[in-house]
């Protein structure tokens, strides 16, 4: 099943700040490790007004998707926000 996880700005985001000013390297090693390495991502980034971004997933389960956004360096340091939505692709290139 996909899964879209939708990141927000949480209590410790910098206001004013770009996302490349944000700290969020351990965040983006994460995504390498755990979805991209393990072939679960299908895709993901920030958004350019800076307001956070998303994360597209293949996985089994909507647990699986809880423990990857809950085990996110960057929604530890409450630098986001996760939010998780179930996802059925109509059309285009992610069905």
């Amino acid at each position: 099943m996909k899964v879209v996880i939708h990141f927000t700005t949480g209590k410790a985001w910098k206001e004013g700040k770009p996302h490349w000013e944000q700290g969020l390297v351990p965040h983006r090693e994460y995504v390498k490790e755990e979805a991209l390495a393990k072939g679960i991502l299908i895709a993901g980034g920030p958004f350019m007004d800076h307001t956070g971004g998303l994360i597209i997933l293949e996985v089994d389960s909507p647990e699986e998707a809880k423990h990857f956004a809950d085990n996110d360096p960057a929604v530890i340091e409450e630098k986001f926000e996760a939010t998780i939505y179930p996802w059925e692709p109509l059309e285009g290139i992610f069905n």
